[in-house]
């Protein structure tokens, strides 16, 4: 059974603020009423446009095979609210989020779910103290409630335009935001960012005297999750562990754990011929594209598409329209959700059509790879056993 945050939100009574507010005031305030969880412990804070999620996953497998104990906070969930809490790869149970909620019932500063759930996170990182806690931010950096804790090393994977009505319309603008979690001494390692934005980091860097990382990305390593760009996320993960590990870091012990390393929906193969992958915005769907060109050459590509209304579905949508002359939008139950009738009305290919999330897919042809692909909470509901979305491919 999935449970969200809504389920402990009405058990304890909790009340949270539905307009964002960009900054740390709410969430500072709120630490401090349960004893400031954020100042204590060994913190890596990721920000950046694409590929936060799998740099923490590859970053978190490599500790955990020198011996060290790793908490991770990701943003958003993949299955439900508990996934996105994490001690040693396993996310925390309900009897463990249980009494946090409790306690967090109790808070007088109103909050926002996601500054809520960064609160729980710091105190089941406090509770059960692991050697390094990741955490990456959910939207920008420099505003983001993630943004209170101190980190041993800061990582930055990529930059381009995402959360537009956020962030800003101008990749300076939100170069800025993700160059926030840059603190003074400590260094940040960064992926191949845009010259405007490679400009904006060093400076932010330099006038904190940290230094800037530029890993090269392997060329011949052979990883679960597949793309080329994956190979960049690893490069990351890797000069981070050198960092801090220092003497104890071992590239053996570490290409091993990148080999082995998964994370749900980066081009993940959930049924023969079913692949899901969370592309959101221009850059995710171009490296999206990429892969299925490497990994499905010459094959018919059917894609099936549904997202949120703060992304950028047009250009999402001019990408995959390369790759693909078969469409279907999804309508789906989330309040952020684009309706599927505006992906029918802007999408240039003819072949198209709109399903409900709890229909079932027609019978693909033969040959035909299913993609599917947007927003994770769509691939989330699609991946749940009880809609009838795939009864297909499992019969």
């Amino acid at each position: 059974m999935i449970i969200g945050l809504e389920h402990y939100k009405e058990k304890w009574s909790i009340q949270t603020d539905t307009a964002i507010h960009p900054g740390l005031e709410a969430i500072t305030a709120a630490l401090e009423e349960v004893g400031n969880p954020h100042k204590g412990g060994k913190f890596i804070h990721l920000a950046g446009t694409n590929g936060k999620g799998s740099t923490a996953t590859f970053l978190s497998s490599i500790l955990q095979a020198h011996g060290y104990s790793v908490g991770n906070f990701y943003s958003p969930c993949i299955e439900d609210l508990h996934d996105q809490i994490q001690l040693n790869s396993n996310p925390i149970s309900p009897q463990e989020l249980e009494p946090i909620m409790q306690q967090l019932s109790h808070v007088k500063t109103p909050l926002t779910d996601f500054e809520l759930l960064t609160i729980a996170a710091l105190l089941v990182f406090r509770k059960h103290a692991p050697d390094f806690a990741i955490i990456e931010a959910g939207m920008g950096g420099a505003l983001d409630s993630t943004n209170v804790i101190i980190p041993e090393i800061a990582i930055i994977p990529s930059i381009s335009i995402d959360h537009i009505n956020f962030l800003g319309n101008s990749i300076e603008e939100i170069t800025w935001h993700k160059a926030g979690i840059i603190k003074k001494w400590q260094p940040v390692v960064i992926g191949e960012l845009p010259e405007k934005s490679l400009a904006i980091i060093r400076k932010t860097a330099n006038d904190l005297h940290a230094e800037v990382i530029r890993p090269k990305a392997f060329k011949d390593l052979s990883l679960k999750l597949k793309g080329p760009h994956q190979l960049g996320n690893a490069s990351l993960a890797m000069e981070a562990a050198k960092e801090l590990l220092r003497k104890d870091f071992s590239e053996e012990k570490a290409i091993n754990a990148l080999s082995s390393a998964n994370i749900a929906y980066r081009f993940e193969e959930v049924f023969p011929g079913v692949i899901f992958d969370g592309a959101h915005n221009q850059a995710s769907a171009e490296a999206l594209v990429k892969t299925v060109r490497e990994v499905y050459p010459g094959r018919s590509i059917h894609v099936v598409m549904g997202i949120l209304k703060d992304k950028d579905y047009i250009n999402v949508l001019r990408e995959l329209e390369t790759i693909s002359d078969h469409f279907t939008f999804i309508e789906f139950d989330y309040e952020k959700a684009l309706p599927a009738e505006k992906l029918l009305l802007e999408c240039g290919i003819k072949r198209k059509t709109i399903l409900k999330y709890n229909d079932i897919l027609p019978v693909c042809e033969k040959d035909e790879v299913t993609l599917v692909t947007g927003s994770l909470y769509l691939l989330s509901l699609l991946r749940n056993a009880k809609y009838s979305f795939f009864r297909l491919y499992q019969e």
